[in-house]
């Protein structure tokens, strides 16, 4: 692309059905790509979304610089973190009906807010939650719990978060918009 302000990094992959566009932290563009689609689909494709690019590229200027690891931030996020979860977890394991507490990792993610193992009964969180509240780390320890009985996102997902945590929509989309 010759407009230096939608020039993009493109990456091809095989089991790839859709083009993902994503906005890096420093306003940098890059593309996947089901592998064999034609340049100029992306091209058309990254032009197409113009409009979003600059509302996301002016949300990211708006966003402190992430945490780096091992600096006195992520220390202080991680201690942080750990003292709302000494309290939320055991609540949220009991609610739940999780029997043993999985183990909890507190790393510096690039793409996700958390992830869990259910076979290693094991949960990563990313340290940026430590900078977006307790609603929105609580929300997603409560979305990792759930997927020790779920997988996936599947119906039975979706239904136990309704019961677990009636307002866990409004809590994604308040986290999502200080992405």
């Amino acid at each position: 692309m010759t407009d230096d302000t939608l020039a993009y990094e493109v990456t091809f992959r095989r089991r790839q059905r859709n083009i993902i566009l994503r906005v890096q932290g420093d306003g940098s563009l890059t593309v996947s790509a089901p592998h064999g689609t034609p340049q100029a689909r992306i091209d058309e494709f990254v032009a197409s979304k113009q409009r979003w690019i600059s509302r996301r590229r002016a949300a990211a200027a708006d966003l402190p610089p992430r945490v780096e690891r091992d600096s006195a931030e992520f220390r202080a996020g991680q201690s942080a973190m750990r003292g709302d979860l000494a309290t939320l977890m055991p609540l949220w394991c009991e609610r739940m009906g999780v029997a043993t507490q999985p183990r909890v990792t507190i790393k510096v993610m690039s793409t996700r807010w958390g992830s869990c193992n259910a076979r290693l009964h094991k949960i990563n969180l990313n340290v940026e939650l430590a900078r977006r509240g307790t609603d929105a780390l609580e929300y997603v320890l409560v979305h990792e719990l759930a997927h020790l009985f779920h997988q996936n996102h599947g119906p039975g997902f979706y239904a136990l978060m309704d019961e677990m945590l009636p307002d866990w929509r409004a809590r994604r989309k308040a986290l999502r918009a200080l992405q």
